[in-house]
């Protein structure tokens, strides 16, 4: 099987979008719940280009869940992932600059 048979039988299943929204109920920032369908898309993209050995290695095992869930939890925690990089740290500074403005114009209106 190709990289992209073995991750849309698990797309069509639903185990991928399944496993991508539990990990993203557990994360406390509202801001970044937003972005669980764009992060789903970027998985899809990330697993069809990922070591064919090691998918068709869990697919056989049946532990291709623990794999999509090990680099669901990488890439929303890791500072260095894509995901950090084009959607946590913008949201982040957004609300630092959020928070300054209102504390620099507090009480002067």
């Amino acid at each position: 099987m190709t990289a992209k048979e073995i991750v849309d039988t698990y797309i069509n299943n639903g185990l991928i979008r399944q496993c991508v929204h539990y990990q993203f109920l557990k994360v406390k920032d509202k801001g970044i719940k937003q972005y669980e369908e764009d992060f789903f898309q970027d998985l899809i993209v990330t697993l069809y280009t990922y070591d064919i050995e090691k998918l068709t290695d869990a697919h056989l095992n049946n532990h291709f869940n623990a794999l999509v869930t090990r680099i669901i939890i990488n890439n929303i925690w890791s500072k260095t992932s894509p995901f950090y990089r084009d959607y946590r740290r913008f949201d982040s500074r957004t609300d630092e600059i959020t928070k300054e403005l209102e504390d620099t114009y507090d009480g002067e209106l």
